[in-house]
């Protein structure tokens, strides 16, 4: 177990956490994840986006308001986010999608995990394109669409 204490990007908020296994995910282990439900969430920049191409069946969303749109409890979550929802978050390296997974985490919101590695461990395993027709992703993007 290890203990690691982060400050959030663009914030003052410094995390304690105890045990980062909580908040990644390991590449082997998206496919079953994102099939069990899991919504995927691509914070990177639209720069990026652009560069390394999109993520099939990924919610694209702006790695600067993800922690407010991913608490259930915030102003004005996401539609598609409660209480209990697996959400998985893809960044470009994983280093940006486990610190705002470890920021939800001090917030009490559980299940929000980082994919380890990030877009670039999916690329190289082969798993950009696997999900791009899972059904409730296709269901949730046009909710998110109409939000």
């Amino acid at each position: 177990m290890t203990t690691v204490a982060v400050t959030i990007p663009d914030t003052t908020t410094t995390v304690t956490i105890t045990d980062t296994a909580t908040v990644t995910l390991d590449v082997s282990d998206y496919r079953s994840t994102v099939e069990s439900g899991a919504l995927v969430v691509d914070i990177r920049s639209r720069a990026q986006r652009e560069r390394q191409g999109v993520l099939a069946g990924a919610v694209a969303v702006e790695a600067r308001p993800v922690v407010d749109l991913l608490d259930p409890r915030s102003a004005a979550p996401l539609a598609v986010v409660d209480e209990g929802r697996e959400v998985v978050l893809v960044s470009d390296d994983g280093l940006d999608a486990e610190l705002f997974a470890l920021e939800l985490h001090s917030r009490g919101v559980r299940g929000v995990r980082a994919v380890d590695g990030g877009h670039d461990a999916l690329r190289a395993a082969g798993s950009l394109g696997l999900l791009s027709n899972a059904e409730h992703l296709l269901r949730e993007r046009s909710a998110i669409s109409a939000h």
